[in-house]
């Protein structure tokens, strides 16, 4: 496995998972760089882990790689993003597809038939699936019908905000990730945040899509009574909404995790959100982004320590 981009950058892999790569120049190459050392820094993370990666070859940072638990990571203008997530999408179905059909040349060879995963094309051995996140408590079915009409009405602002801003904005590399739950099956459905577009409710007939109000958490989860939080809640150029009231509507999902945490943040983050407001209010929409993405990133390191301590 070999791809390689201008400015130095490559990636190649032997099919007895020896790596070697580069990652060029660093102004170049910012997201795939962040990429990869994210990943290295995974604990238990192996390369032998990556089913497919593609550099392009003739623009900067811009690339897809997927391992075999569903997880991907890549970078491409918001133009092509679709694009992008539809090819990820399509690999994880075709190579579950694969897996499931008779294959001669590798049902013949000995201990074929013994448990544990299947031999992925570079000789490494797929590992099982993860188990299933989050399973320990089934959320409150109130709270999660909040989440759902929420996340749901979100998603939609977001998608009409990109799709008016797309013809407009001149191309730029961002990057995009989604992370596996339990199986590449699932990364489709748990991990999708677009739901079919619909007519945003922040804009009149005719007119452009781009956000011009922030989508709030519900009043019923804003309800921690903490005296900071109460206080921080309370001014006027704010979200309303404390850490602990957005780790009790993100847990209704059934979804948290550190992973799923992560993958939720990138849209939160205030450069990426002030590319769909309008320009009358997009400083005001990137502050408030800005709280959202520092209240998230709180919700991550909390669960890293966690999960450190364990």
């Amino acid at each position: 496995m070999v791809t390689w981009g201008p400015e130095g950058a490559f990636f190649a892999m032997s099919e007895y998972g020896d790596v070697v790569y580069r990652l060029g120049d660093p102004a170049a190459w910012d997201i795939y760089k962040e990429t990869v050392e994210e990943w290295k820094a995974e604990r238990g993370f192996l390369w032998s882990e990556l089913a497919f990666i593609a550099l392009d070859p003739t623009t900067n940072d811009q690339f897809v790689a997927i391992r075999n638990d569903g997880t991907w990571a890549g970078s491409i203008d918001d133009v092509n993003e679709d694009a992008l997530e539809a090819f990820a999408l399509n690999y994880f179905a075709k190579a579950k597809s694969s897996r499931h059909r008779p294959n001669a040349s590798t049902s013949s060879q000995p201990g074929g038939g013994g448990g544990g995963g299947g031999q992925t094309p570079n000789g490494t051995r797929e590992p099982p699936p993860p188990p299933s996140p989050a399973a320990e408590k089934k959320p409150d079915a109130v709270l999660h019908a909040l989440y759902t009409q929420w996340s749901t009405e979100t998603a939609t602002l977001f998608a009409a905000a990109s799709a008016s801003s797309a013809g407009a904005k001149p191309k730029a590399p961002r990057k995009l990730q989604v992370r596996s739950l339990s199986s590449s099956s699932e990364t489709s459905s748990s991990s999708s945040s677009s739901p079919p577009l619909a007519s945003s409710s922040n804009s009149l007939p005719g007119k452009s899509q781009l956000l011009a109000r922030f989508p709030y958490l519900p009043p019923a989860v804003t309800t921690c009574s903490l005296t900071t939080c109460t206080i921080l809640k309370a001014q006027d150029a704010s979200i309303h909404a404390c850490q602990h009231d957005l780790e009790r509507l993100l847990r209704a999902s059934g979804l948290y995790s550190y992973e799923w945490l992560r993958q939720e943040r990138l849209r939160w983050h205030p450069d990426r959100f002030g590319r769909l407001c309008v320009e009358e209010w997009r400083e005001t929409g990137k502050k408030l982004a800005g709280e959202m993405f520092k209240l998230m990133s709180v919700l991550i390191e909390d669960l890293k320590h966690n999960t450190q301590g364990v």
